[in-house]
C-alpha cells in the first residue's frame, strides 16, 4: 500500500488494518482500499490531488455541519476564520427548535484562540466559540447554529445529548409475532395477538413485551422474509395488520362477503393449521382483504376520512412509501422538499393522497398498523435492525444516505471462518453528516414511538461498520468510522423525549470503547448466558446495565443448548436434568444485578425449533417456525405462569 492511499484512508476515516477475533492482523489490498474510498466519494484516481482537496476542504469548513456538545459540561463549537476575517466583523446565531433565536457578535463568544493554520497558501484562524455560560446551559435539543460575516454564511446542528433513561428493574417474555397463534389467525401472528401477549405479561408483573423487528417486507416479487433485511425502517409490517379488528369491516359488504366465502375460509383453516408461516400466502389473504376495506376509508361516505388524510399530512413520508410499494415513481426527499418549498424533520415533501387503488391499500394498511401497534401496549421491547434492503424505499428516497457498490459484513471470527456478507449498503457517514443526520433521526422516532425498550441491532455501527466492496470476499473487508459522538448523542436525545430505554447488541468482538461508551450513555449491553458459562462458571454473573437472557434468536434454543456435547459438567452442576437446569438458569438472571431480564417463551416447554440458523438458506426454515402453542394455551399453562411469577418475585427481591 503506498503512502498517498494510507494517508488518504487516514483522512477518511478508513482503516486498513485491523485485529480479526484469532488475533491476526489483517491488512487490506490497495484494491479494496480504493474501492472503499471511491464510494465514500475520494476521487482515488489522482490520490495526491485528493488528499490536497480534503485537507483544504477540511481546513476551509467554517463549522462543522453537526456539533455534539453534552447536556452538562463545556458547550462550544469550533469557529475558523479566513485570517482576513476578524470575530469582530461575524455575528452567530442560535435557534431552538421553538424558534426562539439569540443572535451576538462572535467576539464576545470567543473562549480561547486554538491554532493558525496554512494549507494551499490559506491562512485560517481557528477559535472556540461558547454557545452557553454556565449559569445558561443549553437544554437538551436539537439548535441552528448559524454564523454571518465578511463573505460567510455558515450553519451547523447543534445536538445536546443527555443520557439515554434507565428502565426500572424488571423482566420481559420473548416471542415473535409470526410465531404467534391464535384459535382465528390466518396463518400468521398479528397486531393484536401482540397486545394480547403485551397484557398477559404485564398481568404476571413483566415489563416488556419482546419481539423481532416489525418493519415491512417484500413477501411478493422478489420474497424476502428476513425482518433485518426490511424495505423501509420508516414504517410498520402490513403482513401483521387484523383486518378483523378495522372499523371499516362493518361498513364494507365486500370485505364481509369475502371473510365468508367458503375458499376463503378454507385457505385461513389451511394456513392456520401449518408449521412454518408461508408468508407470500399470509400476506395474500391479509391483501385481499385490506383493498375493499381501503376504498371504504377513502370513500366520501367514510366517517373516518378525516383521520386517514391527517395521518397523510403528519406522515408523508409513508404517502411516498405507499407510492413506492404501488411500482409510482418517487422523489429522493431531500429534492422533492425543496421543491415542495417545505418538509417535515424527516425530510419528505408534504404529499396529497395517492390516486391509485394499490398506492392507497399501502398507505391504509399502514395507517391501520400504526393504530393497531398503539393499541397493543405501552410495554413493547422492540428492535431496530441495522440495516434495510439495498433495493428498498429508504435507500430510493435517501441516496446519499447510504453508500453505493458496497455491502456491510463481519470479519471472519470463530463462528464464521470466511467472514460474512449482510446483503445491505451501509449508512454513508458523510451523506449522513452532510444531510445533519435528518434519516437517522426519522428512523429512530418512528421507532420510539411505540417502544418502551428499543434494541439497536449491531450497536458497533454508531462507531465503524466493515465495509465489503462489491465483488469482493468477505475477508477483503475494511473497517470504516463514522462520528460516534454525533451518532450517540442523538440516539440518548431520541430516547430520553421518548421515554425509551436503549438496549445495545453488543455480541461477539467489539471494541472497548464500544461498551465504556454504552456505560457513558446508560446504554444497556446484551448479556447472553449462551456465550458465558463455562464448566467452572455454569452460572455466571451479569452486570447492573444489561439486558440478561439465556439465548438469542440466532442462537439454539436451551433445550439444544443444553443436550450439546461437551457440556456434561456443565449439565450435572445444574441439577442434570432440563427443567431443572431452565429454572436455574431463569431464577439465576431473575436474581442476578442485570437492570432487565428477557425470557423466550418457548424455552418454558423445552422447544427446540430455533428462529434463524446464521449461515442457511430457505431450506432451514428461517423466520418461519411457529409456536407450537396457541396464546391460549400459553396463557392458561399453570407451569409457563408459575416460571414467570418465580421469575418476577425474585425480580422484585421477595420470597418465592
Amino acid at each position: 500500500m503506498s503512502d498517498e492511499l494510507a494517508i488518504l484512508a487516514g483522512l477518511y476515516d478508513v482503516q486498513p488494518e485491523y485485529v480479526d477475533a484469532s488475533g491476526t492482523l489483517r491488512r487490506a489490498s490497495p484494491d479494496v482500499l480504493r474501492a472503499v474510498l471511491g464510494a465514500l466519494g475520494a476521487p482515488v484516481t489522482d490520490l495526491g490531488g485528493a488528499i490536497r482537496e480534503e485537507r483544504l476542504r477540511r481546513h476551509s469548513q467554517v463549522l462543522e455541519p453537526v456539533v455534539a456538545v453534552p447536556a452538562v459540561g463545556a458547550q462550544t463549537a469550533e469557529v475558523a476564520l479566513a485570517r482576513n476575517v476578524h470575530p469582530r466583523d461575524c455575528w452567530l446565531t442560535l435557534e431552538a427548535e421553538d424558534g426562539t433565536a439569540r443572535r451576538v457578535r462572535l467576539m464576545p463568544l470567543i473562549h480561547r484562540p486554538l491554532r493558525t493554520s496554512s494549507v494551499e497558501g490559506r491562512t485560517v484562524d481557528r477559535y472556540e466559540a461558547q454557545l452557553s455560560s454556565p449559569l445558561d446551559m443549553l437544554g437538551p435539543g436539537y439548535y441552528r447554529l448559524g454564523l454571518e460575516g465578511p463573505g460567510i454564511d455558515a450553519t451547523s446542528l447543534v445536538v445536546v445529548g443527555p443520557r439515554c433513561p434507565l428502565p426500572p428493574r424488571g423482566w420481559g417474555a420473548f416471542l415473535p409475532v409470526h410465531a404467534m397463534r391464535t384459535s382465528s389467525d390466518w396463518g400468521v401472528g398479528n397486531y393484536t395477538a401482540l397486545g394480547e401477549t403485551s397484557r398477559w405479561v404485564e398481568s404476571l408483573g413483566g415489563q416488556l413485551a419482546g419481539t423481532l423487528p416489525l418493519y415491512p417486507a417484500f413477501l411478493e416479487d422478489p420474497v424476502e422474509i428476513s425482518p433485518y433485511l426490511p424495505v423501509t425502517r420508516l414504517g410498520w409490517n402490513e403482513l401483521y395488520v387484523d383486518p378483523t379488528a378495522l372499523p371499516e369491516l362493518e361498513a364494507s359488504s365486500e370485505a364481509r362477503e369475502l371473510l365468508s366465502t367458503g375458499a376463503f375460509t378454507r385457505a385461513v383453516a389451511a394456513a392456520r393449521r401449518s408449521a412454518l408461516v408461508d408468508y407470500p400466502a399470509a400476506m395474500a389473504l391479509v391483501r385481499r382483504v385490506l383493498e375493499p376495506l381501503a376504498r371504504t376509508a377513502f370513500s366520501a361516505r367514510s366517517a373516518r376520512r378525516g383521520e386517514l388524510e391527517a395521518f397523510a399530512r403528519a406522515r408523508p413520508d409513508l404517502v411516498a412509501y405507499a407510492r413506492f410499494r404501488a411500482g409510482e415513481p418517487v422523489e429522493p426527499f431531500a429534492g422533492a422538499a425543496a421543491r415542495a418549498g417545505s418538509a417535515t424533520a424527516g425530510g419528505a415533501p408534504r404529499a396529497a393522497l395517492p390516486e391509485s387503488d394499490l398506492a392507497r391499500t399501502h398507505l391504509y394498511a399502514q395507517w391501520a398498523a400504526e393504530q393497531q401497534l398503539a393499541a397493543a401496549g405501552a410495554n413493547l421491547f422492540l428492535d431496530l435492525p441495522v440495516g434495510v434492503h439495498p433495493d428498498g424505499f429508504d435507500t430510493r428516497v435517501e441516496p446519499d444516505a447510504y453508500a453505493h457498490g458496497i455491502e456491510v459484513g463481519a470479519p471472519p471470527d470463530l463462528y464464521h471462518a470466511n467472514g460474512q456478507r449482510w446483503s445491505f449498503r451501509p449508512l454513508h457517514p458523510r451523506g449522513l453528516r452532510a444531510q445533519q443526520y435528518r434519516h437517522v433521526i426519522s428512523l429512530l422516532r418512528h421507532a420510539m414511538r411505540h417502544a418502551r425498550t428499543l434494541r439497536l441491532d449491531h450497536v458497533m455501527s454508531l462507531y465503524r461498520l466493515y465495509w465489503v466492496p462489491s465483488g469482493a470476499e468477505a475477508t477483503d473487508g475494511v473497517y470504516v468510522g463514522y462520528r460516534d459522538d454525533e451518532l450517540r448523542a442523538i440516539v440518548a436525545l431520541e430516547a430520553q423525549r421518548h421515554g425509551t430505554a436503549i438496549v445495545g447488541e453488543d455480541l461477539g468482538t467489539v471494541p472497548d470503547e464500544v461498551r465504556d461508551g454504552m456505560g457513558a450513555d446508560r446504554m444497556l449491553r446484551s448479556w447472553v448466558l449462551q456465550f458465558e458459562v463455562t464448566a467452572d462458571a455454569p452460572l455466571p454473573e451479569p452486570p447492573e446495565l444489561s439486558m440478561a437472557s439465556i439465548g438469542t434468536h440466532d442462537l439454539p434454543r436451551f433445550a439444544s443448548f443444553w443436550e450439546a456435547p461437551g457440556r456434561a459438567r456443565w449439565r450435572r452442576a445444574l441439577g442434570g436434568d432440563p427443567r431443572r437446569g431452565l429454572r436455574a438458569c431463569l431464577d439465576h438472571l431473575a436474581a442476578s444485578p442485570a437492570r432487565l431480564v428477557l425470557v423466550d417463551v418457548e424455552d418454558l416447554w423445552l422447544e427446540r425449533w430455533p428462529h434463524n440458523r446464521p449461515g442457511t438458506g430457505p431450506e432451514a426454515g428461517n423466520w418461519q417456525h411457529r409456536a407450537a402453542r396457541t396464546l391460549g394455551d400459553i396463557f392458561g399453562d399453570d407451569e409457563v405462569r408459575a416460571a414467570l411469577v418465580r421469575i418476577d418475585a425474585l425480580r422484585r427481591d421477595e420470597e418465592v
